[in-house]
């Protein structure tokens, strides 16, 4: 019994030293992926089955795409997984990511400040998850960001300043949180879908000012608690087809500048406190549909 103990000893030793090789040659993308996979309490069985650590690269991992040249993953897409767990902040090490979609999960506490190394990422979604805490100034260095999705967390805090750093920003989605403090006036003008829906946001609405809002296509602000009205200057977002303020504490008349708005089809401002007369100008556009009380 002795002598086959001291024999299978040295192949024990030989086994894990393989396996260990075959683990270190996976490229530092999968190493980080199984990194961000360790801070989950429940693995998908699509996604146990298929992410093998002794697999060189990730590329052929469930919810993975990669560069066909450099083997670099540059898209992550686990949506509709119901992963429980938290964000590990391994996953900023992939940073050739230019996709990165979580939503539809059970993701629990915060963004972590390590992902503002994905310098390249321009589709950014962890929308419907548990997500809390705040959005991390870093956020602005995701210069090439151009699509994020953070609505239904519990997320708080302050819209940040440096959020004007993504210029290429067009998709702002912020809805169903708890963000408080003002709207930041240094969006950037090349956004498009602005929605930042049952928050506890306060101060003046900032569109059509010096923060610029040509492209803006899409607008709500509902559910928050604005102090002053509409500004007149809502007549300088030339391009809103939807504006939505619905029981968000805004007081005066309806500007006659929103006659200026010609493409505008949606006009929703039930449940503030607006008075006065409906300007006569949002009745020439004959394809808007409009509401205000």
């Amino acid at each position: 019994m002795m002598r086959m103990r001291l024999l299978l000893a040295p192949l024990c030793l030989l086994f894990l030293f393989l396996h260990l090789y075959s683990v270190s040659a996976l490229n530092s993308d999968g190493l980080a992926l199984l990194s961000f996979m360790s801070h989950w309490t429940f693995v998908p069985p699509r996604i146990n089955s298929r992410w093998i650590p002794s697999d060189s690269t990730p590329c052929s991992w469930e919810g993975v795409q990669c560069d066909a040249a450099t083997h670099r993953v540059v898209s992550l897409n686990l949506s509709y997984y119901d992963i429980p767990g938290q964000l590990g902040p391994e996953i900023a090490n992939c940073t050739q990511l230019k996709n990165l979609d979580l939503s539809y999960n059970y993701f629990t506490g915060q963004i972590p400040h390590s992902f503002n190394n994905l310098h390249k990422l321009t589709f950014f979604d962890l929308s419907i998850n548990l997500l809390n805490g705040s959005i991390p100034a870093s956020i602005g260095n995701m210069t090439q960001l151009r699509y994020l999705y953070l609505q239904n967390n519990t997320l708080s805090g302050t819209i940040p300043s440096t959020i004007g750093n993504c210029t290429q920003l067009q998709d702002l989605f912020l809805n169903s949180n708890q963000f408080q403090g003002v709207i930041p006036h240094t969006l950037n003008t090349n956004l498009l879908r602005f929605d930042v829906a049952n928050n506890k946001l306060t101060g003046t609405i900032p569109f059509g000012g010096s923060s610029g809002c040509q492209n803006l296509l899409f607008l709500d602000i509902s559910m928050n608690f604005f102090s002053g009205g509409i500004p007149s200057t809502i007549g300088n977002c030339t391009s809103l087809s939807q504006f939505v303020a619905v029981q968000c504490n805004l007081v005066g008349t309806i500007p006659s500048s929103i006659g200026l708005l010609t493409k505008l089809s949606i006009l929703l401002l039930p449940d503030n406190h607006l008075s006065g007369k409906i300007p006569p100008e949002i009745g020439s556009h004959t394809k808007e549909s409009n509401e205000a009380a």
